[in-house]
């Protein structure tokens, strides 16, 4: 006779795995166009079109060189280095246009915050305020793992035939993927997971819970006590992350209780949005010495950042 847990145990693993088969339903079946969920027929535009939208001619397009990108790495706040790849100037100029005249007025999907115009972190944090637990997923080398053939993929799925989806592509992505350095590819890295986003946000909504990504930082958040449940949902993340050619940064992910300080994207969410206590704590210590003529820590400059931000986050904290 089998053991009472492992009964349990069998009986949760269908439960995520139907759960999983659902949510991944929607990852197929939702269209990742202009606006997500809605859909255009293929070949809706050309490369005379495309030429008129870029202001190019035909000898334009037959005279553009290969894109050339030079890589140069800069510290991280948390150690380590980040790999740029910047393309040369002519590459740039077009990826610009681009740009401002194709990918700007394309709209991502609602919970896709970083890089979007008007959103901050803020609005990232603050669907997860007073919830009973926090989870914090990071996506590895989320620019590197956004292929060339997802945007390729996009650019056909929202109408443009294939020489113009190929010459887009072209100039947007480097060595099959988005270079993180170039202009474009914040924007289409937002564009292009509008599906992705529908599905994290469909499981989300399925427990009573809330879905926000910024860039690679994914977070969900849920009124749930129960421990077997958060770890399904993870489980969940993977397998869609896996789905759209993404892998969990295992050792990053991160599950807050209400009882601990819940921290989202540096902000703490337990009651509120807002700076966390002991970073507040030490401005006012600075602010402190500054006015009594003594040494700080901090530059003036420095600062005035730092009380720019706390304003920034108390007035957007606030709004509705």
């Amino acid at each position: 006779m089998l053991n009472w847990w492992i009964v349990a145990a069998v009986m949760f693993l269908v439960a995520t795995m139907t759960v999983v088969a659902s949510v991944l339903r929607v990852v197929l079946s939702r269209s990742s166009g202009i606006t997500p969920g809605e859909s255009f027929r293929p070949d809706r535009y050309d490369l005379n079109n495309l030429m008129t939208r870029l202001g190019m001619t035909e000898e334009d397009v037959r005279n553009f060189t290969a894109p050339v990108y030079r890589e140069v790495r800069i510290p991280k706040r948390t150690g380590g280095t980040r790999l740029l790849e910047i393309p040369d100037r002519q590459t740039l100029a077009l990826q610009r246009r681009i740009l401002r005249r194709l990918l700007t007025r394309l709209k991502a999907h609602q919970c896709a915050v970083g890089f979007e115009q008007g959103l901050s972190i803020v609005d990232a944090a603050r669907p997860h305020t007073g919830k009973e637990v926090v989870i914090r997923i990071d996506i590895r080398r989320f620019f590197e793992s956004t292929s060339s053939d997802r945007v390729m993929e996009w650019l056909r799925s929202i109408g443009w035939d294939a020489p113009s989806a190929e010459f887009l592509t072209a100039i947007v992505t480097w060595q099959g993927h988005l270079p993180q350095g170039a202009p474009t590819s914040p924007r289409l890295s937002n564009l292009v997971n509008a599906r992705l986003d529908a599905a994290l946000e469909e499981l989300a909504g399925r427990f009573n819970g809330d879905y926000t990504r910024y860039a690679d930082d994914i977070t969900l958040s849920f009124n749930t006590r129960s421990g077997r449940k958060v770890r399904g949902i993870i489980q969940v993340v993977r397998r869609l992350l896996k789905q759209a050619g993404y892998q969990m940064h295992g050792k990053k992910t991160r599950v807050l209780r209400k009882h601990q300080r819940q921290i989202v994207l540096g902000l703490t969410v337990n009651e509120k949005v807002s700076v966390p206590r002991h970073i507040r704590r030490r401005l006012r210590a600075i602010r402190h010495h500054v006015s009594a003529g003594r040494s700080a820590t901090m530059s003036a400059a420095q600062l005035q950042g730092w009380t720019s931000y706390e304003s920034m986050v108390e007035q957007n904290s606030s709004e509705l």
